[in-house]
């Protein structure tokens, strides 16, 4: 495995190395029922389409500016070195800011007719999570996407299956753009995988091959005096339940020969995905695919897009430096850098790897959502250079997953990409996070219109609500993805 030194070493098991993963964010296990089972009811006939086997979803957390990103708009404040050409697609394109972006195009459907409920990032990204409001009474027991998934997909697990279903990559752990959301009234069968190797794939679950015969000494050692371990089920709390669940699931992921494989990334593959935290998750996220070991649905993380001020740094794409010389690219170039190299190089990757059963890509069975949870002010740049929120119009990219005719567009903005002027689908008004969310169900062959009763409040937990916070939206799969 060729990394950096501090990210390259495999661990050894030491005992605070066994015991750091009960620190790792899986809550229990992630095979094991519901501690008490749900009453499941649909609310319509509805006919899921199951073409994909996994989602992943980059989640560009801050907010990217939709104008200098998938619907450019060259305006006065727009620097030369965007690089605006026209595609042969016909997209209006930044070359300077997603130059190999550009060149997967024929795998993309660029959506422009999409908006958010929300303009701060707690609650925009509580409902790209989520796919519902935020309510402080219901808060705790709301579960996210990747958890629905979770629970709905837990016995389709394959017997050799050794990844969770819900896994996180690089949440932005400080909390100022929200917090990454996970199984709520959902039992610990749909808790996520939460990873961050921002800091190196230091990876305590990946266990060299001389180190398995001290690993199952010791677990061998600690079940003979551990005589908690012997409880009836029955009895047991569910606490105790869910630890138990987690250390029987920790202990299938390290005795897994294939683990390993996932996180071993080789210096010329980190190259080509851009050779920094973001390449590297994609990088995981591929792999995670390929193995095809049990993960669903990969929230893939990049912070960082919350450009309120010096959003072109100095306008030469340098950080700005008072007094001093510049230090390199800042504001959305280094982000777009970064985005540009990792996503294009994984939408690629999934295209030209063909899948197991040797007749498809995967791309074809992973359904790919990239986009942040709202976009950013229209006109002239605020008093700092930058731009603000704005929840009426934000722009995502979707591909494989049974995506058809790649290459195109949905939906379309006015001269400055602050207002929505075709929406180009069956709905006349935008594209919401729930309609998203009911897609992403829908591709995994799960019924959006599905509630659970049984929930810690009383109330039913509607995979996804009709209702808007004012009115009836009708909530829907984006079918024109599809046709």
């Amino acid at each position: 495995m060729t990394l950096p030194a501090a990210a390259s070493r495999l661990p050894v098991l030491t005992r605070r190395k066994l015991f750091q993963l009960g620190a790792l964010d899986v809550t229990g296990g992630w095979l094991t029922q519901l501690a008490a089972p749900l009453r499941a009811t649909a609310a319509e006939k509805v006919k899921p389409r199951g073409t994909a086997e996994c989602v992943i979803f980059v989640n560009m957390v801050g907010g990217p500016s939709q104008m200098d990103t998938f619907d450019l708009k060259e305006q006065k404040s727009t620097p030369a070195n965007l690089d605006a050409r026209t595609t042969k697609h016909g997209l209006k394109w930044p070359y300077g800011l997603l130059p190999r972006t550009a060149g997967v195009l024929d795998d993309l459907v660029i959506v422009r007719s999409m908006g958010a409920w929300e303009s701060t990032h707690n609650l925009a990204q509580y409902w790209q999570q989520v796919g519902h409001g935020f309510s402080s009474a219901r808060a705790k027991e709301m579960p996210s996407i990747g958890s629905v998934i979770a629970y709905e997909l837990k016995d389709k697990a394959k017997p050799g299956d050794f990844l969770p279903p819900f896994v996180s990559l690089n949440f932005p752990a400080t909390g100022q753009n929200g917090f990454l959301l996970t199984e709520g009234f959902l039992d610990s069968v749909a808790a996520p995988l939460a990873m961050d190797i921002r800091n190196g794939l230091d990876v305590p679950f990946v266990l060299p091959g001389e180190y398995q015969g001290r690993y199952d000494r010791r677990m061998e050692f600690l079940e003979t005096f551990d005589t908690s371990r012997k409880t009836d089920a029955a009895s047991a709390p569910k606490r105790f339940l869910e630890w138990e669940s987690f250390t029987r699931n920790a202990h299938r992921m390290l005795k897994s020969p294939a683990i390993g494989k996932i996180f071993e990334l080789g210096a010329e593959e980190r190259t080509r995905y851009g050779s920094n935290p973001f390449g590297d998750a994609c990088l995981v996220a591929r792999n995670m695919v390929k193995a095809d070991a049990g993960a669903r649905y990969i929230l893939l993380n990049q912070g960082g897009w919350d450009h309120h001020g010096y959003i072109y740094g100095a306008g030469r794409g340098e950080e700005v430096v008072p007094g001093g010389p510049p230090k390199g690219p800042s504001g959305i170039y280094a982000l777009c850098r970064q985005f540009d190299q990792g996503f294009s190089s994984l939408i690629r990757d999934l295209q030209q790897t063909k899948s197991r059963d040797g007749r498809s890509s995967l791309l074809e069975k992973t359904f790919v959502v990239a986009a942040g949870e709202f976009g950013r002010t229209p006109g002239p740049l605020n008093g700092i250079d930058g731009r603000d929120h704005w929840a009426p119009v934000r722009c995502g990219a979707f591909a494989g997953g049974g995506v058809k005719h790649p290459g195109r567009v949905i939906g379309a903005t006015d001269e400055q990409a602050g207002k929505i002027t075709r929406f180009d689908w069956h709905k006349n008004r935008a594209i919401f996070p729930e309609d998203v969310t009911a897609t992403i169900y829908s591709v995994l062959g799960i019924d959006w219109t599905k509630s659970l009763s049984g929930t810690p409040s009383g109330r039913d937990f509607m995979y996804v609500e009709p209702m808007s916070g004012t009115n009836f939206i009708g909530s829907t799969e984006i079918g024109e993805l599809f046709a």
